[in-house]
């Protein structure tokens, strides 16, 4: 190679560096408004990453409610739809004499416009609500964690809907197994051709409101996908796992990463015979002995060789190399301001382009959970070989949700999709 060639390559290494790049056009933030006095309603925001009008917000598309607290929510898998809970709509005013719903659905087949699919064509869950995680199905449906009863206590359930928003069924099905003691599920990760799923037990939801006690699990579970029924329950608590959040599947190997709620990333294979033992895989609190985590979100790549860990407590977000599954290294750390509260953390389709909400819950008077963080949506880039964290755009990386809706105030953003 010749020195031009050479001094054009590195140029050319530079400009990324400098100038990177994504095929992701938008943001959909699902968020809700803290003063319903002011105007605001739940809202779906759409954030545009196109040119110049990079960061900003282009579209607001407002539900009718107030109160749900928008939580979390998850594309289809061919992109027409988001699928999106609401964790406290149980709790939330009635609209038109009708409960508002723990299931919406938003058409973004035009996707700088998305549209609310009418409550009407929705089907709700019948014995449980809370709505947590979403995950897509090869179908074009969705599957989703309801953490707690129509009452919130225990059990929960995992739903499944059709691409017709139709309720499949909630599992396990009710009439089979009625009780499912500290069954409260939260993240769900599915290896599909392994046939085997993963869920972990979080919380009670109702133990979190005034005057009660809050109950923490430390269980996850093992699911068989061809009968939607749980093969295995793993107790986690000689581990020390204490209301573990999060799950995602290390590519399609029937392996999981799960974070455990005292501030380690668990491994455990979930195919062969039972007894399963989780591993510590990684410490997100280097060792430290307070292991207050406020609990970690995991994005693992499609490859299965790098993984993203939230941690709202240190406010920062790790980047892992995980080619060895159980001997994870660090590769790099975003470090955000303290008490930003870094929580859910979400890639566009080509990984190249991440983002990071830094709100989790805040129940005001009602409940005991007060992390509200300090409510911005922080955006980033990722070097070509996904080993460094870029943030080209300081200035326009930042969306303050305590200011940019205006005259509405302040909005809870919560959900995360980048396509």
């Amino acid at each position: 190679m010749n020195a031009c060639a050479s001094a054009a390559l590195i140029v050319a290494a530079v400009w990324r560096l400098v100038n990177p790049s994504t095929s992701a056009k938008y943001i959909y933030a699902w968020a809700g408004a803290k003063d319903a006095s002011l105007g605001g309603k739940d809202s779906l925001i759409v954030i545009s990453l196109n040119g110049t009008e990079y960061g900003q917000v282009v579209t607001v598309v407002p539900t009718p409610y107030n109160g749900i607290e928008p939580h979390h929510c998850r594309a289809s898998s061919d992109k027409s739809i988001l699928g999106c809970g609401g964790l406290l709509s149980p709790l939330a005013p009635a609209v038109n004499g009708v409960p508002a719903p723990s299931v919406i659905f938003f058409d973004i087949t035009s996707p700088r416009a998305p549209k609310m699919v009418a409550a009407t064509q929705v089907d709700q869950p019948k014995t449980s609500a809370f709505a947590d995680e979403f995950i897509n199905t090869p179908d074009g449906g969705f599957l989703a964690t309801m953490m707690g009863s129509s009452t919130g206590g225990s059990p929960g359930r995992v739903v499944k809907y059709n691409k017709d928003f139709k309720l499949v069924g909630e599992y396990p099905d009710p009439k089979t197994y009625p009780d499912v003691p500290g069954l409260n599920p939260h993240g769900i990760a599915v290896s599909w051709t392994k046939n085997v799923m993963l869920t972990v037990d979080f919380l009670v939801p109702a133990s979190t409101l005034k005057p009660n006690t809050p109950v923490l699990w430390k269980t996850v579970r093992l699911w068989n996908m061809k009968r939607m029924t749980i093969k295995e329950t793993i107790n986690c608590s000689s581990l020390g796992v204490n209301g573990p959040m999060d799950a995602v599947a290390i590519a399609d190997t029937g392996a999981f990463y799960f974070g455990g709620g005292d501030g380690n990333v668990y491994y455990v294979h979930g195919t062969g015979k039972a007894p399963h033992t989780p591993v510590v895989a990684w410490d997100t609190l280097s060792g430290s002995t307070d292991r207050s985590s406020g609990g970690n979100i995991l994005y693992s790549f499609r490859s299965g060789t790098r993984l993203l860990v939230s941690s709202y407590t240190t406010d920062q977000v790790q980047l892992l190399d995980t080619t060895k599954a159980k001997k994870p290294k660090l590769l790099d750390t975003l470090q955000f301001p303290a008490g930003a509260g870094a929580h859910v953390v979400r890639l566009s389709e080509d990984e190249a382009f991440g983002a990071v909400a830094t709100y989790f819950l805040d129940e005001g008077d009602a409940g005991q959970v007060h992390l509200a963080g300090d409510m911005t949506l922080r955006m980033f880039f990722l070097n070509d070989k996904a080993t460094k964290f870029v943030v080209p755009y300081p200035g326009k990386s930042v969306i303050d949700f305590k200011t940019v809706m205006g005259a509405q105030g302040v909005f809870h953003l919560h959900g995360v999709v980048i396509l």
